[in-house]
């Protein structure tokens, strides 16, 4: 794809052409949120497995920063160096962390999905917020601010594994790039083959339409190509329970292309996809709070057109290490540069005391 539809697409992707998605953390590393304020960092020891790393952490405008090889340390990862593309690449926890350098200041993308992460180059050396490592990368950790020390550990995650699988589709004048999730490695056969399915139709219907509206419009111009791409990233693997986000992306040579994006959460025993309302156990005076909620900060926000009434039927989401993620289509209620409203809730926003994320919905233990 050409830089220019790379970019568009990317800050789309991510919200954030005007700052519009919302940042969720774990809450046991308060200082982990990302914050562009700059100020002269301060050492954080880090800890894993009952050692002190010989790598430092840095503390820095609020935020607590790791730098890549300490997290491939802990994640039990691979990390490897692409010099022509002046591109690092991180693998774990079925993700594929990515963070060029190409145009001098590093630019974060996970299976080309474009998250809300930011990386900083400081003294040589690369570093991603703890929420990153939280979220995508299966390392948690526990800070403890008084003696500015953060203690790492690997995630305890579902026994699966996810890989990109690929369509190839050619068209006249049109750059493609089609990845999707596949599963294996899970004990119910069935369930696989359930959870495959739901990922590719949902690709399969996406490139038909591809194919429909290219031939309706006619071939584009060599210098003016049509484009079409579709990604994914891993939310949550843990607890019996697997959470994908895919997005798909789609360019006529118009004004500007469109980007749709839709949450999946499978429970692996059974291949079932999971509701909001199957999370928030069918209670309904969660689904209503949460709502309002989501509605009283959709109206307040900058871009905000009309039309909400209340959570959808059924309701776009996604869900991560920390809670729950409401949102919303591009153009659904807020204007296109807002990009995709994201409303983030903790399990303990939305659960009874004392209930585990996902209890009763699956066979784990």
């Amino acid at each position: 794809m050409t830089s220019w539809k790379k970019w568009t697409s990317a800050l789309l992707a991510a919200g954030i052409i005007v700052g519009s998605g919302a940042v969720w953390q774990d809450s046991s590393v308060q200082a982990a949120s990302v914050s562009t304020k700059v100020t002269t960092p301060t050492e954080v020891t880090l800890k894993s497995g009952g050692k002190t790393l010989t790598q430092k952490g840095l503390l820095q405008g609020g935020s607590t920063w790791v730098s890549l090889t300490a997290v491939k340390d802990v994640a039990g990862g691979s990390l490897k160096y692409d010099a022509k593309a002046k591109e690092y690449s991180l693998t774990a926890a079925n993700n594929t962390m990515s963070i060029s350098l190409i145009d001098g200041a590093p630019f974060v993308r996970i299976n080309n999905y474009y998250p809300q992460v930011e990386a900083k180059l400081i003294n040589g050396r690369l570093y991603i917020p703890f929420s990153a490592m939280r979220d995508y990368l299966g390392v948690q950790g526990n800070w403890d601010g008084k003696a500015k020390t953060l203690t790492l550990s690997k995630v305890k995650q579902n026994s699966v594994t996810v890989k990109a699988a690929t369509v190839k589709v050619s068209i006249k004048n049109a750059e493609v790039d089609i990845q999707y999730p596949q599963v294996s490695g899970l004990a119910n056969d069935k369930a696989e083959a359930a959870i495959n399915k739901v990922l590719k139709d949902e690709v399969d219907a996406f490139v038909a339409d591809f194919k429909k509206q290219t031939k309706e419009f006619g071939d584009a111009a060599a210098n003016r190509p049509y484009a079409f791409e579709s990604s994914y990233v891993v939310t949550y693997n843990e607890n019996g329970v697997l959470g994908l986000i895919t997005q798909r992306y789609q360019d006529y040579a118009g004004a500007h292309g469109m980007t749709f994006r839709t949450g999946h959460t499978f429970a692996l025993d059974s291949g079932k996809e999971l509701s909001l309302d199957d999370v928030i156990q069918n209670n309904k005076t969660v689904r209503e709070t949460v709502s309002k909620k989501v509605g009283d900060q959709l109206k307040a926000r900058g871009g905000y057109l009309e039309g909400y009434k209340g959570l959808n039927k059924d309701q776009d989401f996604y869900v991560t290490p920390t809670g729950v993620v409401v949102f919303f289509q591009l153009y659904e209620y807020t204007a296109y540069a807002e990009g995709f409203p994201e409303f983030p809730f903790t399990y303990k926003e939305l659960l009874p005391k004392g209930t585990e994320p996902f209890s009763g919905l699956t066979g784990d233990k």
